[in-house]
């Protein structure tokens, strides 16, 4: 009977034993449990308040989209952004519009921006040619000491050249005028008031230009199809407005400079060194040329040797198409 006691006893305590183990074990998850639930509430409440934050700021968002009519009068000054500001936030449209550092654009090539006035028409300045050729031109705006003298030398050469002549000059000295076109040379026009014609406009240009062709027609009876702008002054509308009254602007390709009276040796040796097949050479037979009979038959001699034939322009252009690349 002692010996089941004893044995009841110790069973007992087994189970006493397991039961309070599995107690505590219960206790111990129920505690961790009971830890849990502040830590998610914390995150709740947090993301509560995220949620508020971000329905406030819509909320400011949409009051900022409600401008009034005062914000949207935007002063000058506001308009007018610095360049340090425009440094800071450049955008690049090839990208799409996205916002490149500026050390991406420093490594881009830079280049300038310059106005350029395309021309629409170039005038001419040479007769592109394979022909041994050219032709003398002389100007002519005042004065008569030296015509004549440049005329006798030409007739003495049988040469036959190009004469662009002013109208008041062409009305001065009506009996010179038909002295060069009994000689047979081209007369061309030489415009009217002698003026840079770049500075004036279309009407003006047309003035000019209409008003010496008149006192040439009536003095020389006949002229070429050759205008030079007084100073060889041009630009588009010069030679538009010369084109749209039957006239070629015609310049040069080689510059005798003895308008500068540089001395004679100076002269023919700048024309043979720059002469080729098809130039254009400008002379003047105007009083400001005072060196002009003593350089011309040189260089007529220094022409010919060289094997060019001298033409008067009208002739020249024959042998080639009209260049407009200023080749000076």
């Amino acid at each position: 009977m002692l010996i089941i006691t004893r044995r009841w006893l110790l069973l007992a305590l087994a189970i006493v034993v397991c039961v309070a183990a599995g107690l505590g074990f219960i206790m111990g998850r129920r505690t961790e449990y009971a830890a849990g639930p502040p830590v998610a509430e914390e995150e709740v409440t947090d993301q509560t308040g995220r949620d508020q934050v971000a329905k406030d700021t819509i909320a400011v968002s949409s009051e900022d989209k409600a401008v009034s009519p005062e914000d949207k009068a935007v002063s000058p000054e506001d308009k007018a952004v610095s360049p340090e500001d425009k440094a800071v936030s450049t955008v690049d449209e090839t990208a799409g519009g996205q916002i490149v550092p500026d050390e991406i654009l420093d490594d881009e090539p830079v280049s300038e921006m310059i106005a350029i006035v395309p021309r629409s028409k170039m005038p001419i300045f040479y007769v592109e040619t394979k022909e041994p050729a050219v032709a003398l031109t002389f100007d002519i705006s005042w004065g008569q000491q030296q015509v004549l003298g440049v005329l006798g030398i030409l007739r003495e050469n049988n040469v036959k050249s190009t004469f662009f002549l002013s109208g008041p000059w062409a009305k001065r000295y009506p009996h010179l005028v038909q002295e060069i076109a009994a000689a047979g040379h081209d007369i061309g026009s030489h415009g009217d008031a002698h003026v840079d014609l770049s500075n004036y406009s279309k009407d003006e240009v047309a003035k000019n230009i209409k008003t010496a062709h008149e006192d040439l027609l009536a003095t020389a009876g006949r002229v070429s199809p050759y205008f030079r702008p007084p100073n060889g002054d041009y630009d588009d509308v010069v030679v538009d407005t010369a084109a749209s009254l039957g006239y070629e602007t015609v310049i040069w390709a080689v510059d005798s400079l003895d308008w500068k009276n540089p001395g004679v040796d100076f002269m023919i040796e700048r024309v043979l060194g720059r002469t080729f097949p098809g130039a254009i050479i400008l002379m003047h037979a105007s009083d400001s040329s005072q060196q002009i009979q003593e350089a011309l038959p040189l260089i007529i001699d220094g022409l010919r040797q060289k094997g060019f034939r001298l033409l008067p322009l009208s002739e020249l252009a024959k042998l080639g198409v009209l260049a407009r690349r200023d080749p000076r």
